[in-house]
């Protein structure tokens, strides 16, 4: 059976107040199948990084919440964890955290002789957003756009 969009938005009503009531921030909800096998993920942040301990904390929050809407048909297992360093920007929130980062960008087709892009994420609108306050791309010409991470 596929999970739908309808249900992550679900989960999503259900966790996101108590996460944010707890001083930390909803990022986002993932359902992956992995043969029999459901996974649910709720992502979330704070300043400074997620600690295991407080996966931990959230995973107790939302679990019975979760358990008591049994939104999902099936089994599966709940994880909580950080969105990573270098997660992709895909909704509004995502742009709005990350005005003033610095973003590499993978264009499906050369824009100027060229595919990927870096810079500094200056503005975003519902068209898409501008890097270093002269490159524009829309939304659907982006394969790819995320926080830059230096290694």
């Amino acid at each position: 059976m596929a999970i739908s969009k309808k249900t992550e938005l679900l989960i999503e009503s259900l966790v996101e107040p108590l996460i944010t009531q707890h001083g930390y921030e909803y990022v986002g909800t993932e359902i992956n199948k992995n043969g029999k096998e459901t996974e649910l993920i709720i992502y979330a942040d704070k300043p400074g990084g997620l600690q295991l301990d407080d996966c931990e904390i959230i995973s107790r929050l939302i679990d019975p919440v979760i358990e008591k809407s049994d939104p999902i048909e099936e089994s599966y297992y709940l994880c909580v964890s950080s969105p990573g360093l270098d997660r992709p920007l895909k909704t509004e929130r995502d742009f709005a955290r990350s005005v003033g980062k610095t973003v590499d960008i993978k264009l499906y087709r050369p824009m100027d002789g060229r595919k990927e892009f870096s810079g500094v994420l200056t503005s975003y609108d519902e068209n898409g957003f501008t890097v270093d306050d002269k490159n524009t791309f829309a939304y659907k010409d982006a394969a790819m756009i995320r926080l830059h991470v230096d290694l």
